[in-house]
């Protein structure tokens, strides 16, 4: 007699694709607000720090503007495995505008 291995029908085993924490996504959030007044405050050292007040701007901009995109965009079931690194990419890179809004007001 031929011995044969039972077949046992099991779902395939996906994979876990890891997702930015929570916390770095409420961190971002409640980033956004407190650059959003530091980055108006920044407009009175125009004429003192003239590059560095332009750099900050865009930064200000980005923090209201962009950093909200990728954070939602951290936030999405993706299954595509290149996809997934895309939004965990996305969530790390949001917190960059408001903490470099911040930083460079803190600067001034």
């Amino acid at each position: 007699m031929h011995e044969t291995a039972p077949t046992v029908d099991r779902a395939p085993e996906t994979q876990a694709i890891p997702k930015v924490s929570m916390w770095v996504t409420a961190a971002t959030v409640a980033l956004i607000p407190i650059a959003f007044v530091f980055g108006c405050l920044a407009g009175m050292a125009r004429e003192v720090h003239p590059q560095t007040v332009a750099v900050l701007i865009i930064c200000w901009w980005a923090s209201w503007t962009v950093t909200p995109l990728l954070v939602v965009a951290s936030r999405l079931p993706l299954r595509h495995p290149s996809l997934a690194k895309t939004g965990r990419w996305a969530g790390w890179v949001a917190l960059l505008p408001p903490t470099a809004t911040i930083i460079l007001t803190l600067g001034l």
